[in-house]
């Protein structure tokens, strides 16, 4: 009787380890592979909003006008950067979680999970949840609202009316509080829903006699662009931001013109944001 050769033990272990290997090595759904971009996204966001704060301290980053309007502007500025810091890591630990939980998912769940990319440019209508004023609300402080229409990217639903969003007041400075007599009260947008988000700064600017001008900052930095507005009279000192896209904000009301101090956002009537990056959103 012959009998076929037999490999040791040791050896038949380390065969059908090398094959459970094998069955376990499988390709990540297109699901995954969008999710681990997202969370890499907001990790290149929490490490760009570090080195905005580290330039701003550095002096690296204040924008041409005078020296109480830039002094001025900065320290509102940190502060309003501390708070997205923070609402941007808060974002990114939620980006490495739901990577984790689609790679875990069965392969019928994971199959079912789709992630949309709203794409740059992409415009966002927020109900504020209550007035803003340069009286009341200072820089750093939070604000909250809601979607005031879908958002939607081919047909389907992104982020749906009623969505809370989270914002943080950039800058909150009443008119004739400078040297050029101009004030301006600034807002950003911070999340939407899950999402951390870039989309620019609303900023109304005015004067003690009344007058109010909206713009929107599109970008990241908008420090500059701030200090160049409220460092000249009549806004004159629009010419000077450079890459910063900047005009008045399309479909939005500043409050009307009173001989106030005061500069308000009203809730009245939604503010129009444009996302500055694309952002992914998962849908389960």
């Amino acid at each position: 009787m012959t009998f076929a050769p037999t490999l040791p033990s040791a050896a038949i272990l380390a065969v059908l380890l090398a094959c459970g290997q094998v069955s376990c090595d499988r390709k990540p759904t297109e699901a995954e592979v969008q999710a681990q971009a997202a969370a890499k996204a907001a990790d290149d966001r929490v490490a760009t909003l570090e080195k905005e704060i580290a330039d701003i301290k550095a002096g690296k980053q204040s924008g041409a006008g005078d020296a109480d309007t830039v002094q001025h502007m900065s320290k509102a500025q940190l502060k309003a950067l501390d708070r997205r810091l923070a609402d941007a890591k808060r974002s990114a630990s939620q980006a490495h979680q739901d990577v984790q939980a689609i790679a875990a998912a069965p392969k019928a769940e994971a199959a079912r999970t789709v992630i949309l990319e709203v794409p740059a440019q992409t415009q966002v209508a927020v109900a504020l949840s209550r007035e803003l004023d340069t009286e009341k609300d200072q820089a750093g402080d939070a604000w909250e609202g809601t979607l005031a229409e879908d958002v939607t990217v081919g047909g389907k639903v992104a982020w749906a009316k009623g969505t809370p969003v989270k914002g943080v007041v950039a800058q909150s400075t009443p008119a004739g509080r400078l040297q050029s007599g101009q004030g301006g009260l600034g807002i950003r947008l911070s999340t939407v829903g899950r999402n951390d988000v870039e989309a620019g700064t609303y900023v109304v600017v005015g004067d003690k006699r009344g007058e109010r001008n909206a713009k929107f900052i599109g970008g990241t930095a908008a420090l500059g662009a701030l200090v160049g507005i409220l460092s000249s009279k009549d806004n004159r000192g629009d010419h000077a931001l450079g890459g910063a896209a900047i005009g008045a904000a399309a479909g939005t009301a500043a409050a009307a013109g009173t001989a106030s101090t005061v500069i308000r956002i009203p809730a009245s009537k939604p503010v129009v944001f444009t996302l500055s990056e694309p952002e992914r959103v998962v849908l389960k």
